[in-house]
Protein backbone atom coordinates (compact mmCIF):
# COMPACT_ATOMS: atom_id res chain seq x y z
CA UNK A 1 0.00 0.00 0.00
CA UNK A 2 1.43 3.28 -0.74
CA UNK A 3 1.43 5.87 1.87
CA UNK A 4 -0.86 9.22 0.97
CA UNK A 5 2.54 11.47 1.23
CA UNK A 6 4.61 8.72 -1.22
CA UNK A 7 1.42 9.14 -3.71
CA UNK A 8 1.74 13.16 -3.71
CA UNK A 9 5.23 12.84 -4.69
CA UNK A 10 4.75 10.15 -7.28
CA UNK A 11 2.27 12.55 -9.25
CA UNK A 12 4.20 15.66 -8.85
CA UNK A 13 7.22 14.25 -9.83
CA UNK A 14 5.53 11.93 -12.86
CA UNK A 15 4.50 15.89 -13.76
CA UNK A 16 7.41 17.13 -13.64
CA UNK A 17 9.16 14.31 -15.47
CA UNK A 18 6.42 14.96 -18.30
CA UNK A 19 7.57 18.60 -18.39
CA UNK A 20 11.41 18.27 -18.37
CA UNK A 21 11.09 15.24 -21.20
CA UNK A 22 8.89 17.45 -23.63
CA UNK A 23 11.07 21.01 -22.78
CA UNK A 24 14.15 19.14 -22.63
CA UNK A 25 13.24 17.67 -26.39
CA UNK A 26 13.07 21.01 -27.81
CA UNK A 27 16.13 22.43 -26.34
CA UNK A 28 18.19 19.24 -27.83
CA UNK A 29 17.16 19.30 -31.59
CA UNK A 30 17.78 23.31 -31.10
CA UNK A 31 20.76 22.55 -29.73
CA UNK A 32 20.87 24.12 -26.61
CA UNK A 33 20.99 21.95 -24.18
CA UNK A 34 23.64 23.71 -22.57
CA UNK A 35 21.38 26.11 -21.59
CA UNK A 36 18.96 24.24 -19.02
CA UNK A 37 22.34 24.21 -17.00
CA UNK A 38 23.01 27.56 -17.24
CA UNK A 39 19.44 29.10 -16.44
CA UNK A 40 19.51 26.43 -13.55
CA UNK A 41 22.29 28.10 -11.88
CA UNK A 42 20.95 31.38 -12.75
CA UNK A 43 17.84 31.06 -10.62
CA UNK A 44 20.18 30.99 -7.17
CA UNK A 45 20.97 34.94 -7.07
CA UNK A 46 16.53 35.51 -7.95
CA UNK A 47 16.46 33.13 -4.65
CA UNK A 48 18.94 34.92 -2.47
CA UNK A 49 17.61 38.62 -3.62
CA UNK A 50 13.91 37.01 -3.19
CA UNK A 51 14.63 36.26 0.42
CA UNK A 52 16.78 39.35 0.72
CA UNK A 53 14.14 42.05 0.05
CA UNK A 54 10.88 39.63 1.24
CA UNK A 55 12.39 38.18 4.22
CA UNK A 56 10.27 35.56 3.05
CA UNK A 57 10.83 31.41 2.92
CA UNK A 58 7.68 30.96 0.54
CA UNK A 59 8.14 28.52 -1.72
CA UNK A 60 6.29 31.08 -3.98
CA UNK A 61 8.20 34.55 -3.20
CA UNK A 62 11.34 32.87 -4.06
CA UNK A 63 10.04 30.60 -6.84
CA UNK A 64 9.11 34.02 -8.12
CA UNK A 65 13.17 34.94 -7.56
CA UNK A 66 14.19 32.13 -9.33
CA UNK A 67 11.82 32.88 -12.81
CA UNK A 68 12.93 36.46 -12.72
CA UNK A 69 16.45 35.36 -12.70
CA UNK A 70 16.20 32.70 -15.11
CA UNK A 71 14.67 35.03 -17.31
CA UNK A 72 17.31 37.72 -17.17
CA UNK A 73 19.90 35.15 -17.63
CA UNK A 74 18.12 33.55 -20.97
CA UNK A 75 17.86 36.84 -22.30
CA UNK A 76 21.57 37.97 -21.35
CA UNK A 77 21.99 34.15 -23.43
CA UNK A 78 20.33 35.59 -26.17
CA UNK A 79 21.03 38.95 -26.72
CA UNK A 80 25.01 39.01 -26.16
CA UNK A 81 25.39 37.26 -29.32
CA UNK A 82 23.80 39.37 -31.43
CA UNK A 83 25.56 42.44 -30.11
CA UNK A 84 29.17 41.43 -29.77
CA UNK A 85 31.14 38.95 -31.17
CA UNK A 86 30.88 35.83 -28.19
CA UNK A 87 29.19 32.97 -29.79
CA UNK A 88 26.53 31.19 -28.06
CA UNK A 89 28.29 28.40 -25.91
CA UNK A 90 30.62 30.95 -24.75
CA UNK A 91 28.23 33.39 -24.00
CA UNK A 92 26.11 30.25 -22.09
CA UNK A 93 29.30 29.22 -19.58
CA UNK A 94 29.54 32.87 -19.22
CA UNK A 95 25.92 33.34 -17.94
CA UNK A 96 26.52 30.30 -15.75
CA UNK A 97 29.62 31.38 -14.04
CA UNK A 98 28.60 34.53 -13.38
CA UNK A 99 25.36 34.41 -12.11
CA UNK A 100 25.96 31.17 -10.03
CA UNK A 101 28.92 33.17 -8.64
CA UNK A 102 27.20 36.01 -7.86
CA UNK A 103 24.50 33.83 -6.32
CA UNK A 104 27.36 31.87 -4.21
CA UNK A 105 28.13 34.81 -2.70
CA UNK A 106 24.61 36.15 -2.10
CA UNK A 107 24.13 32.76 -0.20
CA UNK A 108 27.19 33.62 1.85
CA UNK A 109 25.87 36.92 2.71
CA UNK A 110 22.51 35.55 4.27
CA UNK A 111 24.95 32.75 6.27
CA UNK A 112 26.65 35.71 7.94
CA UNK A 113 23.95 38.48 7.90
CA UNK A 114 21.13 35.91 9.41
CA UNK A 115 19.92 32.88 10.31
CA UNK A 116 21.30 30.87 8.22
CA UNK A 117 20.60 29.89 4.69
CA UNK A 118 19.17 26.67 5.58
CA UNK A 119 16.54 28.67 8.01
CA UNK A 120 15.85 30.80 4.45
CA UNK A 121 15.13 27.24 2.87
CA UNK A 122 18.06 27.91 0.15
CA UNK A 123 19.56 24.65 1.38
CA UNK A 124 16.11 22.46 -0.34
CA UNK A 125 16.35 24.67 -3.29
CA UNK A 126 19.98 24.11 -3.66
CA UNK A 127 20.19 19.98 -3.34
CA UNK A 128 16.37 19.35 -3.77
CA UNK A 129 13.82 18.61 -0.94
CA UNK A 130 11.43 15.87 -2.47
CA UNK A 131 10.39 14.10 0.05
CA UNK A 132 8.75 17.19 1.56
CA UNK A 133 6.56 17.95 -1.48
CA UNK A 134 2.91 19.30 -0.58
CA UNK A 135 0.03 18.54 -1.96
CA UNK A 136 -0.53 21.78 -3.66
CA UNK A 137 2.69 22.10 -5.33
CA UNK A 138 2.13 18.55 -7.06
CA UNK A 139 -1.04 19.99 -8.45
CA UNK A 140 0.91 22.66 -9.57
CA UNK A 141 3.32 20.44 -11.67
CA UNK A 142 0.32 18.61 -12.83
CA UNK A 143 -1.12 21.63 -14.05
CA UNK A 144 1.91 22.68 -15.94
CA UNK A 145 2.43 19.40 -17.12
CA UNK A 146 -1.44 19.49 -18.73
CA UNK A 147 -0.39 23.05 -20.42
CA UNK A 148 2.84 22.29 -21.88
CA UNK A 149 1.82 19.84 -23.29
CA UNK A 150 -1.15 21.44 -24.74
CA UNK A 151 1.09 24.36 -25.82
CA UNK A 152 3.28 22.02 -27.68
CA UNK A 153 0.26 20.06 -28.95
CA UNK A 154 -1.42 22.73 -30.47
CA UNK A 155 1.82 24.33 -31.59
CA UNK A 156 3.57 21.53 -33.04
CA UNK A 157 4.12 22.38 -36.66
CA UNK A 158 5.74 25.40 -35.68
CA UNK A 159 7.93 24.19 -32.88
CA UNK A 160 8.86 21.52 -35.74
CA UNK A 161 10.13 24.01 -38.13
CA UNK A 162 11.70 26.20 -35.71
CA UNK A 163 13.85 23.15 -34.42
CA UNK A 164 14.69 21.73 -37.85
CA UNK A 165 14.55 24.63 -40.64
CA UNK A 166 14.71 27.95 -38.55
CA UNK A 167 15.47 30.13 -41.29
CA UNK A 168 12.63 28.69 -43.84
CA UNK A 169 9.99 29.81 -41.08
CA UNK A 170 11.29 33.12 -40.95
CA UNK A 171 10.96 33.31 -44.56
CA UNK A 172 7.54 32.43 -44.43
CA UNK A 173 6.55 34.65 -42.11
CA UNK A 174 6.39 32.77 -39.09
CA UNK A 175 7.04 34.68 -35.91
CA UNK A 176 10.61 33.04 -34.91
CA UNK A 177 11.36 35.33 -32.43
CA UNK A 178 8.06 34.77 -30.48
CA UNK A 179 8.32 30.93 -30.70
CA UNK A 180 11.97 31.36 -29.49
CA UNK A 181 10.57 33.67 -26.59
CA UNK A 182 7.92 30.82 -25.75
CA UNK A 183 10.16 28.10 -25.94
CA UNK A 184 13.12 29.87 -23.25
CA UNK A 185 9.73 30.56 -21.24
CA UNK A 186 9.03 27.22 -20.90
CA UNK A 187 12.68 25.73 -19.91
CA UNK A 188 12.72 28.98 -17.04
CA UNK A 189 9.71 28.39 -15.85
CA UNK A 190 10.41 24.10 -16.34
CA UNK A 191 13.64 24.89 -14.27
CA UNK A 192 11.53 27.03 -11.46
CA UNK A 193 9.43 24.01 -10.85
CA UNK A 194 11.97 21.74 -10.69
CA UNK A 195 13.91 23.27 -8.48
CA UNK A 196 12.28 22.32 -4.97
CA UNK A 197 12.06 18.01 -5.90
CA UNK A 198 15.87 17.81 -7.37
CA UNK A 199 17.86 21.36 -6.54
CA UNK A 200 19.78 23.61 -8.78
CA UNK A 201 22.39 21.12 -9.17
CA UNK A 202 20.38 18.68 -10.68
CA UNK A 203 17.69 20.41 -12.25
CA UNK A 204 19.81 20.28 -15.59
CA UNK A 205 20.53 16.76 -15.59
CA UNK A 206 17.00 16.20 -15.39
CA UNK A 207 16.06 18.31 -18.65
CA UNK A 208 18.78 16.91 -20.59
CA UNK A 209 18.92 13.40 -20.06
CA UNK A 210 15.79 12.40 -20.76
CA UNK A 211 15.68 13.60 -24.50
CA UNK A 212 19.04 12.28 -25.22
CA UNK A 213 18.15 8.71 -23.63
CA UNK A 214 14.80 9.38 -26.33
CA UNK A 215 17.28 10.25 -28.91
CA UNK A 216 18.59 6.91 -29.01
CA UNK A 217 15.24 4.93 -30.19
CA UNK A 218 13.80 6.96 -32.92
CA UNK A 219 14.73 10.23 -35.57
CA UNK A 220 11.23 11.56 -35.91
CA UNK A 221 9.65 14.96 -33.89
CA UNK A 222 6.62 13.10 -32.72
CA UNK A 223 7.97 9.92 -30.97
CA UNK A 224 10.89 11.98 -29.78
CA UNK A 225 8.75 14.15 -27.54
CA UNK A 226 6.33 11.30 -26.52
CA UNK A 227 9.38 9.19 -25.53
CA UNK A 228 11.81 11.87 -23.57
CA UNK A 229 8.49 12.57 -21.80
CA UNK A 230 8.19 8.56 -20.76
CA UNK A 231 11.52 8.78 -19.73
CA UNK A 232 10.92 11.42 -17.60
CA UNK A 233 8.22 10.08 -15.83
CA UNK A 234 9.48 6.63 -15.69
CA UNK A 235 12.67 8.06 -14.14
CA UNK A 236 10.61 10.18 -11.51
CA UNK A 237 8.23 7.05 -10.28
CA UNK A 238 11.80 4.60 -10.10
CA UNK A 239 13.19 7.22 -8.03
CA UNK A 240 10.70 8.12 -5.74
CA UNK A 241 9.92 4.44 -5.19
CA UNK A 242 13.86 3.87 -4.74
CA UNK A 243 14.09 6.64 -2.32
CA UNK A 244 10.91 5.41 -0.39
CA UNK A 245 12.09 1.93 0.03
CA UNK A 246 15.97 3.62 1.27
CA UNK A 247 14.81 6.50 3.45
CA UNK A 248 18.81 6.96 3.47
CA UNK A 249 18.83 7.96 -0.27
CA UNK A 250 17.85 11.16 -0.94
CA UNK A 251 15.02 11.15 -3.94
CA UNK A 252 16.73 14.12 -6.29
CA UNK A 253 19.86 12.81 -6.96
CA UNK A 254 18.13 9.26 -7.01
CA UNK A 255 15.93 10.19 -9.79
CA UNK A 256 19.12 11.42 -11.48
CA UNK A 257 20.61 8.37 -11.44
CA UNK A 258 17.78 6.40 -12.58
CA UNK A 259 17.60 8.50 -15.55
CA UNK A 260 20.79 8.07 -16.11
CA UNK A 261 20.29 4.30 -16.02
CA UNK A 262 17.55 4.65 -18.87
CA UNK A 263 19.86 6.55 -20.72
CA UNK A 264 22.71 4.09 -20.45
CA UNK A 265 20.20 1.17 -21.45
CA UNK A 266 19.13 3.07 -24.18
CA UNK A 267 22.94 3.81 -25.21
CA UNK A 268 23.83 -0.04 -25.76
CA UNK A 269 20.43 -1.72 -26.14
CA UNK A 270 18.76 0.68 -28.58
CA UNK A 271 17.69 -1.16 -31.75
CA UNK A 272 19.00 1.37 -34.55
CA UNK A 273 21.02 3.63 -32.78
CA UNK A 274 22.85 1.67 -29.62
CA UNK A 275 26.24 0.25 -29.56
CA UNK A 276 25.03 -2.92 -29.67
CA UNK A 277 22.70 -3.16 -32.28
CA UNK A 278 25.52 -0.89 -34.40
CA UNK A 279 28.55 -3.64 -33.22
CA UNK A 280 25.94 -6.19 -34.55
CA UNK A 281 25.27 -4.33 -38.16
CA UNK A 282 29.25 -3.84 -38.76
CA UNK A 283 29.85 -7.20 -37.78
CA UNK A 284 27.36 -8.51 -40.29
CA UNK A 285 28.70 -6.20 -43.09
CA UNK A 286 32.28 -7.02 -42.50
CA UNK A 287 30.98 -10.49 -42.81
CA UNK A 288 28.81 -9.73 -45.97
CA UNK A 289 31.91 -7.86 -47.19
CA UNK A 290 34.10 -11.31 -46.72
CA UNK A 291 31.62 -13.62 -48.48
CA UNK A 292 31.49 -11.25 -51.55
CA UNK A 293 35.00 -10.67 -51.95
CA UNK A 294 35.10 -14.74 -51.88
CA UNK A 295 32.85 -15.49 -54.50
CA UNK A 296 34.60 -13.05 -56.51
CA UNK A 297 37.48 -14.23 -56.41
CA UNK A 298 35.94 -17.82 -57.49
CA UNK A 299 34.24 -16.08 -59.88
CA UNK A 300 37.13 -15.23 -61.54
CA UNK A 301 38.67 -18.64 -60.72
CA UNK A 302 35.97 -19.82 -63.01
CA UNK A 303 36.33 -17.28 -65.79
CA UNK A 304 40.17 -18.24 -66.00
CA UNK A 305 39.34 -21.74 -66.52
CA UNK A 306 39.97 -22.70 -63.05
CA UNK A 307 37.26 -24.61 -61.20
CA UNK A 308 38.36 -24.85 -57.93
CA UNK A 309 40.95 -22.96 -55.57
CA UNK A 310 42.24 -24.49 -52.37
CA UNK A 311 41.14 -23.75 -49.04
CA UNK A 312 44.28 -22.72 -47.67
CA UNK A 313 45.03 -20.56 -50.94
CA UNK A 314 41.51 -18.44 -50.26
CA UNK A 315 42.19 -17.70 -46.96
CA UNK A 316 46.31 -16.82 -46.58
CA UNK A 317 46.06 -14.90 -49.91
CA UNK A 318 44.84 -11.02 -51.08
CA UNK A 319 41.27 -12.04 -50.57
CA UNK A 320 41.43 -11.26 -46.77
CA UNK A 321 38.55 -13.52 -45.46
CA UNK A 322 37.98 -14.98 -42.32
CA UNK A 323 37.23 -18.92 -42.01
CA UNK A 324 33.94 -17.79 -40.26
CA UNK A 325 33.15 -15.80 -43.22
CA UNK A 326 34.54 -18.82 -45.30
CA UNK A 327 32.34 -21.81 -43.53
CA UNK A 328 29.34 -19.05 -44.19
CA UNK A 329 29.28 -19.00 -47.40
CA UNK A 330 29.46 -22.67 -47.36
CA UNK A 331 25.89 -23.34 -45.04
CA UNK A 332 24.33 -20.38 -47.44
CA UNK A 333 24.73 -22.59 -50.38
CA UNK A 334 26.99 -20.16 -52.49
CA UNK A 335 30.66 -22.45 -51.94
CA UNK A 336 30.93 -26.29 -52.11
CA UNK A 337 34.07 -27.79 -50.85
CA UNK A 338 35.63 -31.23 -51.64
CA UNK A 339 38.93 -32.20 -50.71
CA UNK A 340 39.83 -28.74 -49.59
CA UNK A 341 38.86 -27.48 -52.54
CA UNK A 342 36.45 -24.90 -53.19
CA UNK A 343 34.20 -24.04 -55.85
CA UNK A 344 30.94 -21.99 -56.81
CA UNK A 345 27.30 -23.44 -56.75
CA UNK A 346 24.70 -22.14 -58.76
CA UNK A 347 23.79 -20.15 -56.31
CA UNK A 348 26.82 -18.85 -55.48
CA UNK A 349 27.66 -18.00 -59.16
CA UNK A 350 23.81 -16.15 -59.17
CA UNK A 351 25.29 -14.64 -56.27
CA UNK A 352 28.51 -13.30 -57.40
CA UNK A 353 27.00 -12.24 -61.13
CA UNK A 354 24.71 -10.15 -58.65
CA UNK A 355 26.91 -8.59 -56.72
CA UNK A 356 29.44 -7.98 -59.82
CA UNK A 357 26.29 -5.74 -61.54
CA UNK A 358 25.54 -3.70 -58.43
CA UNK A 359 29.40 -2.87 -58.30
CA UNK A 360 29.48 -2.20 -61.73
CA UNK A 361 26.36 0.19 -61.42
CA UNK A 362 27.55 1.66 -58.23
CA UNK A 363 30.47 2.47 -59.99
CA UNK A 364 29.01 4.20 -63.06
CA UNK A 365 26.43 6.00 -61.27
CA UNK A 366 29.16 7.75 -58.35
CA UNK A 367 31.28 8.54 -61.53
CA UNK A 368 28.77 10.13 -63.98
CA UNK A 369 26.25 10.94 -61.60
CA UNK A 370 27.91 12.36 -58.42
CA UNK A 371 31.29 13.16 -59.50
CA UNK A 372 33.30 10.69 -57.19
CA UNK A 373 36.68 8.73 -57.86
CA UNK A 374 35.64 5.56 -58.10
CA UNK A 375 39.28 4.25 -56.57
CA UNK A 376 37.80 6.24 -53.64
CA UNK A 377 34.97 4.79 -52.61
CA UNK A 378 34.76 1.59 -50.46
CA UNK A 379 31.78 -0.21 -51.94
CA UNK A 380 29.15 -2.43 -50.12
CA UNK A 381 26.85 -4.59 -51.98
CA UNK A 382 23.79 -3.86 -51.99
CA UNK A 383 20.06 -4.24 -53.79
CA UNK A 384 20.70 -1.90 -56.15
CA UNK A 385 17.09 -0.99 -57.41
CA UNK A 386 16.21 -0.22 -53.34
CA UNK A 387 17.91 2.86 -53.67
CA UNK A 388 18.13 3.75 -56.79
CA UNK A 389 15.10 4.48 -59.35
CA UNK A 390 14.56 1.87 -61.66
CA UNK A 391 14.96 4.04 -64.59
CA UNK A 392 18.11 5.62 -63.59
CA UNK A 393 19.58 1.88 -62.76
CA UNK A 394 18.63 1.02 -67.07
CA UNK A 395 20.26 3.62 -67.62
CA UNK A 396 23.28 3.00 -65.81
CA UNK A 397 23.74 -0.29 -67.24
CA UNK A 398 23.07 0.60 -70.93
CA UNK A 399 26.30 3.27 -70.38
CA UNK A 400 28.34 0.03 -68.94
CA UNK A 401 26.87 -2.05 -71.62
CA UNK A 402 28.13 0.84 -74.18
CA UNK A 403 31.55 1.33 -72.77
CA UNK A 404 32.25 -2.87 -72.92
CA UNK A 405 30.86 -2.71 -76.31
CA UNK A 406 33.86 -0.18 -77.29
CA UNK A 407 36.34 -2.17 -75.49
Amino acid sequence: MIAPNTLVILIGITALGICCGLVGALMLLRRRALLSDALAHATLPGVCIAFLLSGSRSTLTLGLGALVSALIGAMLVSYLPRFSRVRRDSATACILGILFGAGIALSGIIQRSGPGASAAGLDGLLLGRTAGMLRSEAMVLVCAAIVMSLLIFLLRKELLLSCFDPLFGRCSGQATGALDLLQTSLLAATVVLALPAVGVVLTAALVVIPPAAARFWTDRFDPLLRISAFIGAASGITGTIVSSSYPALPAGPVIVLSATGIFIFSLLAAPKRGMIARKLRWSSRKRQREIRRILHTLLLACEGDQNSLSADQMLAGSVAASPRALNRAIREGFVEKEAERLQLTPLGTKRALRARKSQQIWREWLTSEASIDRDLIDLDEEEIEKLLPAELVRSLEHSIELREAIR
